[in-house]
């Protein structure tokens, strides 16, 4: 159910590959766009248009930082090197053009000199790493450690090693709650106090505070400000999901059926996954000459058809040819039954630690609930405009999910 992206883990070890460019820095000189100070290091300003900036992408060997890091090698004009940043090593699974120069950072967001080591000459981080747990029985602890207290690390290393840029992917999960979200937009649709996604929308929500709070802070230099954004894209869906509709498609594939529970007529509002990496980019050019967004939160969705979500997943389950039901289960009798089943199982977990392979109650509501959005300050703000239409997103997402291994 949660859409935000990463892979991250405990361990803290820290590798840097060489720049995947074999070039010499003497042919590059000669490549438009980029310059060179005597040490031959690519120079860093805060400019647009002349495409000299060093992007670093945490978070970039899974599901956003995938389709983000193809989109600043094929569609960015402004990026002129891009530093991966992950626990696991990066693999292009896209299949993208690799142009641009690339280094590896094998690490944990929490490791500082790690940290430290990959935003040294940076101009902006986008900062997509963060551990995603909606099961039963979630590691809470690790959710905070990554995605709050990382959050401050990532904010820290950037204003230590001046960084000017910083933009935060976030989730619609943080304003999720009880009530049903109607064409919600960031001025009347507030945090709630309960998430309905439960500990993930909560550190989610805790660590985009972090983020914009920390906009208009004092680099170490002292020439300028931090500048810093949030945007928050409702539910992906694409190439590289282990998330929303994968874990549907795995846990029917389990079961041999998939049964549409519906209480009345919800519609949650879904995204590809490219459309909202492409935000992320027109973001941080944004922020560069648009001191207005600072500090601000935005709202991304694309023209994928806002109906049934059952509708959305019925082509990817045909495709892997799980059998849909033809009738609805009632929400409300499908609550109680999972409740008392949660309810036994916390219990018995008490005494004994397992996993369990069962939606939680959480999950059941999210899919029941109506969450839908007005992405108008975006596109005016952001000068955002979805890049992937429905058809191709569909088109790319059918063959992904016909073929992932479950």
């Amino acid at each position: 159910m949660s859409i935000d992206d990463t892979h991250v883990a405990s361990s803290s070890s820290f590798q840097n590959a060489e720049n995947v460019d074999s070039r010499s820095g003497e042919d590059l000189k000669n490549v438009p766009g980029i310059f060179f100070y005597k040490s031959g290091v690519i120079s860093h300003q805060l400019s647009m248009g002349i495409g000299n900036e060093i992007i670093v992408v945490t978070g970039s060997s899974g599901f956003v930082g995938q389709h983000l890091v193809k989109l600043l090698q094929e569609r960015d004009d402004n990026c002129a090197e891009i530093r991966l940043f992950d626990l696991k090593p990066y693999e292009n699974k896209l299949g993208h053009s690799e142009k641009k120069p690339v280094k590896h950072y094998v690490a944990d967001i929490r490791d500082k000199n790690a940290l430290l080591e990959a935003l040294k000459g940076a101009d902006c981080v986008i900062h997509a790493a963060a551990v995603v747990d909606i099961k039963l029985f979630p590691n809470v602890e690790e959710m905070v450690s990554t995605n709050v207290d990382g959050t401050q690390f990532i904010i820290d290393a950037c204003i230590q090693q001046n960084v000017p840029r910083l933009v935060f992917v976030s989730t619609t999960d943080v304003v999720c709650g009880t009530e049903h979200i109607f064409y919600g937009t960031e001025s009347t649709t507030p945090i709630p106090s309960t998430f309905m996604i439960g500990k993930y929308g909560e550190t989610k929500c805790k660590a985009e505070k972090l983020a914009l709070s920390a906009n208009g802070q004092l680099l170490a230099n002292g020439e300028r400000a931090l500048r810093t954004v949030s945007i928050r894209p409702t539910p992906l869906y694409g190439q590289e999901d282990k998330h929303f509709f994968y874990e549907a498609i795995r846990y029917a594939k389990k079961h041999k059926y998939y049964l549409r529970i519906r209480s009345l007529d919800e519609r949650l509002q879904i995204c590809y996954v490219g459309n909202a990496a492409w935000a992320l980019i027109k973001a941080k050019d944004r922020l560069v000459v648009d001191e207005t967004i600072c500090g601000e939160s935005f709202f991304i969705t694309d023209d994928s058809a806002i109906i049934d979500i059952h509708e959305h997943i019925r082509p990817f389950m045909e495709a892997r040819h799980i059998k849909v039901s033809n009738y609805i289960f009632p929400y409300w009798l499908a609550w109680i039954i999972l409740s008392l089943i949660c309810l036994f199982l916390r219990v018995i977990n008490v005494f004994v630690k397992y996993e369990v392979d069962i939606p939680s109650v959480s999950q059941l509501n999210y899919m029941c609930s109506t969450f839908f959005y007005n992405r108008s300050k975006a596109t005016l703000r952001l000068d955002y405009q979805p890049i992937f239409n429905p058809e191709e997103a569909d088109s790319f997402s059918l063959d992904y999910y016909s073929n992932v291994e479950l």
